[in-house]
C-alpha cells in the first residue's frame, strides 16, 4: 500500500508540473511576450510548485538545483506548446502533446534513473 501511494505521489507531482508548465506557457503567449520570454516564464511556473514542495519538506538544497530532470522538462514542455501553437495546430492537441511530455520525460527520469550531468569544479 505505501509503494502504491509513493508511486501515485510521483505521479501526482509529475503531472502537476506539465500542468502548471503549459499553463504558464499558455498565458505567457496570451500576454503577447517574446519566444523566449514564453519559455523563461513556463519553465519558472513549472518548476515553483517543486521549490515549495522542498523548501516546506526541509530539502535543501531542493532537488531542482542538483542534477535532477525537472527544469529540462518543463523546458521541453513549453517548447513543445510554443511551437504546436506557432503552427497552428488546435488548442486541445498542443495542450495535450505539451503536457504529456514534460509528464512521460518526469517519470522516465525517475524509474530508469536519469540525472543531468553534474559539473565539477576544477581540482587545482
Amino acid at each position: 500500500m505505501l509503494h502504491a501511494l509513493y508511486l501515485l505521489g510521483i505521479a501526482a507531482f509529475a503531472a502537476g508540473l506539465a500542468v502548471v508548465t503549459v499553463i504558464g506557457a499558455r498565458a505567457a503567449i496570451d500576454a503577447q511576450v517574446t519566444p523566449v520570454a514564453v519559455l523563461i516564464l513556463a519553465v519558472l511556473t513549472g518548476v515553483t510548485g517543486e521549490v515549495v514542495r522542498d523548501v516546506l519538506c526541509g530539502e535543501f538544497p531542493p532537488l531542482l538545483l542538483r542534477e535532477e530532470v525537472y527544469a529540462t522538462a518543463a523546458l521541453a514542455g513549453a517548447a513543445a506548446y510554443l511551437g504546436l501553437h506557432r503552427a497552428g495546430a488546435p488548442d486541445t492537441v498542443a495542450i495535450a502533446v505539451s503536457a504529456a511530455l514534460p509528464f512521460a520525460l518526469r517519470m522516465a527520469a525517475i524509474f530508469r534513473d536519469l540525472h543531468l550531468p553534474r559539473l565539477r569544479r576544477p581540482s587545482g
